[in-house]
């Protein structure tokens, strides 16, 4: 899995932190100290925070990336050229959002997982204590059964002096077997009561402090801890529920993400107009490599106005069976560079809005400038200026050697027509100087 985070310990005096994922922009990189959001930290270097305060001592520290995906970094527009980096850039941005949103799945998975555990093992704890309380009640009622039975006995041996006292009054001997046997019923009486008190101890536990906790009493405690266990039990449940919800939903986003990628139109490269299928089917998309003559192609619709194709053009088709007709969407150079005139031969093109082709010379400030234009169309003019080796000396013109070979010039004095001129005709000269000769 791709790493989209870091994590530290706060130690209360280092402030520098490093990260080893990749990210297009610095507001991407994200920061949070024991779980709470913050900016307070700049980037020491690309791949270093500084925090304006050291983390405090035992504070988890998260440096992670959150891609932006409110907009796409790169947009392109009809008839503009589309560069790799831009396509690239695109592309990248979609990747971090799907591995971001890959790690908010893992971690939320991690985190139901472990509040289902956390769920199972309290639900058995409680299971437990129910056994526990039920045990302590079972042996409570078992001794309250014991000491009934104990002070029954006790009862039923003070009945039996009674009557062996009664009986001792109406006659000596009588009176002397019954003392023995009153003696011999006290001392069974002594014991009823000896083991009812041992029942009674056997009831009850020390609280420490001198006192004692009887077995009910142990055993609503013992079901007051279990019912608090279940409560626990049901919460962690919830959470687990919760935790189960937010990793569907961020399964559920990268789906989407991933499905956005996937739906992306690809184009069937086709070498020249000629190539263009006869039988197409409904949404097939094509891009001409050579679009010469596309323009006068039919059934084509959306041609913009003035559109020529050009070997160095590109463009992009899709056909629409309900029209049973090709449609226009756009077109770019095949040379994306082309338009800052990188190569060797550049070519600025002309249309029929602006004219022949053109380059405009601004000023520092891009207020006004000045253009160097073509010759129109109808002059059907085509040829070379070839510029002088230097930069020449004051005064000096460029000439041609009416091949188009410009070169430095003097000028020369001027020829005068001596016929003309002694006949009223007049003598002109511009930008020229007379050599100080004479007049033949």
């Amino acid at each position: 899995m791709a790493t989209t985070q870091n994590t530290y310990t706060g130690n209360g005096s280092t402030t520098n932190y490093s990260f080893t994922f990749e990210y297009l922009k610095q507001s991407d990189v994200k920061v949070t100290l024991d779980t709470v959001a913050t900016t307070a930290f700049t980037f020491a270097n690309a791949t270093t925070l500084s925090f304006t305060t050291a983390p405090a001592n035992g504070v988890a520290i998260r440096i992670f990336r959150q891609t932006a995906i409110d907009l796409l970094s790169a947009t392109f527009f009809p008839g503009s050229a589309i560069k790799a980096e831009d396509l690239n850039q695109n592309f990248t941005q979609s990747l971090y959002v799907t591995q971001e949103s890959d790690a908010d799945a893992a971690a939320a998975t991690t985190t139901a997982n472990t509040a289902k555990t956390t769920a199972d093992t309290a639900l058995a704890d409680s299971a437990t204590a129910v056994t526990t309380a039920n045990a302590a009640t079972a042996t409570a009622n078992t001794a309250d059964t014991n000491a009934s039975a104990a002070v029954v006995t006790a009862n039923a041996a003070s009945a039996t002096a009674t009557t062996a006292s009664t009986d001792a009054a109406s006659a000596v001997t009588t009176a002397n077997t019954a003392s023995t046997n009153a003696s011999a019923a006290v001392v069974t009486a002594n014991a009823a009561d000896a083991n009812a008190t041992t029942a009674l101890n056997n009831s009850r536990e020390s609280d420490g402090s001198g006192g004692f906790n009887t077995a009910i009493d142990l055993a609503n405690s013992a079901t007051t801890t279990a019912n608090t266990a279940n409560t626990n039990a049901s919460a962690a449940v919830t959470t687990a529920n919760t935790a189960d919800t937010n990793a569907t939903a961020a399964v559920n986003t990268a789906n989407a993400a991933s499905a956005a990628v996937s739906q992306a139109v690809l184009f069937t490269l086709i070498a020249n107009v000629a190539a263009i299928p006869g039988s197409p089917s409904n949404n097939d998309y094509i891009e001409i490599g050579d679009s010469t003559g596309v323009e006068s192609f039919s059934p084509l619709s959306g041609v913009p106005s003035g559109f020529v194709g050009a070997s160095g053009l590109t463009v992009r088709l899709r056909y629409d069976s309900s029209s049973s007709s090709w449609v226009w969407m756009s077109y770019y150079a095949n040379d994306s560079e082309d338009r800052y005139l990188t190569k060797n031969l550049p070519v600025v093109t002309g249309d029929a809005t602006n004219g022949s082709g053109q380059i405009t010379l601004n000023c520092e400030n891009n207020s006004h400038g000045v253009k160097i234009k073509g010759p129109p169309h109808s002059a059907a003019a085509t040829y070379t200026l070839t510029l002088p080796d230097d930069t020449g000396t004051a005064n000096q013109v460029l000439t041609t050697d009416g091949v188009g070979v410009l070169t430095w010039s003097n000028g020369g004095s001027p020829t005068i027509d001596a016929g003309n001129f002694n006949t009223g005709g007049s003598l002109v000269s511009t930008s020229q100087t007379f050599d100080g000769g004479s007049f033949d």
